[in-house]
């Protein structure tokens, strides 16, 4: 792999971790997981006062690593995403494994031992030029970059993390703020479970909207649909009655007519 493309993939951070996803791992569908996390965002029963912690409404088992795992509403949110994100980089990824003969785990632990190598050695040529290491030997300059280069990627790795951290803690305050909102105008949501909303409801909510304003669309839609349907009733109705009414006429005419004529022949 050239400069240019070891620089490229140094942009993204946290990219290089040391880590094979398992067959099952690979064989998992996140985006099941977020429907199924973002579809018990906005309702969860209350705690009991004065008692035990109820047995937590939402309960999503999984499996990881051969493990049954039961994950709750926050971790299969955090979950979620991550597989989003994972999704989002596994796809190139693996075109990329398949042209150079290699799974999509050992060509990760390939990138990665590239880009240390690589960071390596520019941290040796770093020192090479200052004066303090002018009489220092190979491989010494080898340890001191290499602590040097482990050092950094750490300081790197944490600072991701933490902006990950803080942009789910954002998300995760967004969404309560808009679950309380939801609450004010709609008090008598608040003690039920995510059941008591339609899943229309949450399929907006998918599509950007708050809780409040999908739940507002999903009444508008409703009350649309029930007008429409009152509206063709009434048309079916006086249809109906239109075709009765005609038919009606239609039979007094010929009566008449019947009368008339043998009236005629008879007279």
């Amino acid at each position: 792999m050239d400069e240019l493309e070891v620089n490229q993939l140094d942009s993204e951070e946290g990219f290089f971790d040391d880590y094979e996803p398992t067959s099952e791992e690979l064989s998992e569908e996140p985006a099941e997981t977020a429907e199924t996390a973002e579809n018990t965002d906005e309702v969860a029963e209350p705690a009991e006062e004065g008692g035990e912690t109820p047995h937590d409404p939402f309960a999503l088992n999984v499996k990881f690593n051969g493990e049954e795992k039961t994950l709750s509403e926050e971790e299969a949110r955090t979950y979620a995403q991550k597989g989003m994100n994972y999704d989002r980089f596994y796809e190139p990824l693996e075109r990329l494994a398949r042209m150079n003969d290699m799974s999509v785990g050992d060509y990760i632990n390939q990138l990665n031992e590239t880009q240390v190598q690589y960071e390596v050695e520019k941290e040796k040529d770093s020192l090479r030029e200052d004066p303090r290491y002018e009489n220092v030997n190979e491989d010494v300059l080898d340890e001191i970059a290499n602590a040097r280069v482990k050092e950094s990627m750490g300081q790197r790795e944490q600072y991701y993390a933490d902006q990950t951290q803080q942009r789910a803690d954002a998300e995760q305050a967004q969404l309560q703020r808009e679950i309380d909102h939801f609450f004010e105008e709609y008090p008598e949501f608040r003690d039920k479970g995510p059941d008591a909303l339609d899943p229309k409801v949450f399929e907006f909510v998918r599509q950007g909207y708050t809780l409040l304003e999908s739940y507002n669309k999903f009444q508008r839609m409703n009350a649309q649909k029930s007008q429409a349907e009152a509206k063709a009733k009434v048309s079916k109705l006086n249809e109906e009655n239109k075709k009765k009414s005609l038919g009606n006429t239609s039979n007094a005419g010929s009566a008449d007519s019947d009368a008339f004529m043998s009236g005629f022949l008879n007279g």
